[in-house]
């Protein structure tokens, strides 16, 4: 028995260590980019959550080397490898990390060039995510910040809630905005259907842009005011037209007539 202890210490070392252990050793292989002995070490994981993550951190790192100049051949065997990982991230039970992994993976196909089995991916996340803000924010998040500007459009076509949508895209608008990056938020604004949150969401850039530019951040506000004379709800009007009123005064430095704020069609603000 003694020998066979011998042979078999090597396995036991393997099952001793700890999942912890584990995902470092993932970690140490992407970081010197070597993706497949990463994939390997994923049979050494139990828990969903250490799955979730290690699934996380290849994905990621698949799509910085994709950012490379790789051969057509490096491509098609990472190709190879993404497809291998689709039954793994199928098989995860907890729906939060599904959607996020198929989110990640859509994107990863999107940069391989395999729309189809990507626009399934991202359907597959949508749906999942259901009415959960969160979610639908990191899912949209995900496709914005890496240039995937049409691909978020056609995500914010499959979300049925759109006031969970309306949400959730001014808090990316505002996001984008405070990153300096005008054409996104821009973009995204285009997207937000409620007047109500519109006009909010173009509130916050304008107090964000207020230091920078006041002018901007005026034309801004003026654009809100008029977006709030759509909205039919009169006590809705009212407290948005005095949210935007005070906007206006702390630019300006000026008070503002809470008469005008209550004459919604008769005397427009702006």
């Amino acid at each position: 028995m003694g020998k066979l202890d011998e042979l078999f210490k090597p396995l036991k070392r393997e099952k001793e260590r700890s999942e912890i252990e584990v995902l470092e050793e993932i970690e140490g292989y992407l970081d010197s980019g070597d993706i497949p002995p990463a994939i390997e070490a994923i049979g050494y994981l139990e828990k969903e959550a250490n799955i979730y993550l290690a699934l996380r951190m290849i994905l990621r790192a698949i799509r910085r080397r994709l950012g490379e100049d790789l051969s057509q051949d490096e491509v098609e065997e990472l190709h190879g490898k993404v497809k291998g990982l689709i039954p793994i991230i199928n098989g995860a039970f907890n729906t939060r990390f599904k959607a996020l992994l198929m989110a990640d993976l859509a994107v990863v196909l999107y940069s391989l060039d395999d729309e189809l089995n990507a626009d399934i991916a991202l359907r597959t996340a949508i749906n999942l995510a259901g009415g959960e803000a969160d979610l639908l924010r990191d899912i949209l998040q995900e496709l914005i910040h890496n240039g995937l500007l049409d691909k978020a459009g056609y995500a914010m076509k499959m979300v049925s809630d759109r006031s969970k949508l309306d949400v959730v895209l001014s808090e990316l608008a505002e996001m984008f905005y405070r990153a300096n990056d005008v054409e996104k938020a821009s973009k995204i604004i285009e997207h937000i259907s409620s007047p109500f949150h519109r006009a909010m969401s173009l509130a916050n850039i304008a107090e964000l842009e207020a230091n920078r530019d006041r002018e901007k951040a005026l034309e801004l506000l003026d654009t809100a005011m008029k977006l709030a004379e759509a909205i039919k709800d009169d006590e809705t009007r009212v407290e948005l037209g005095i949210k935007l009123y005070s906007i206006q005064q702390e630019i300006e430095g000026k008070g503002f007539s809470l008469e005008r704020i209550l004459t919604r069609k008769e005397d427009p603000p702006g």
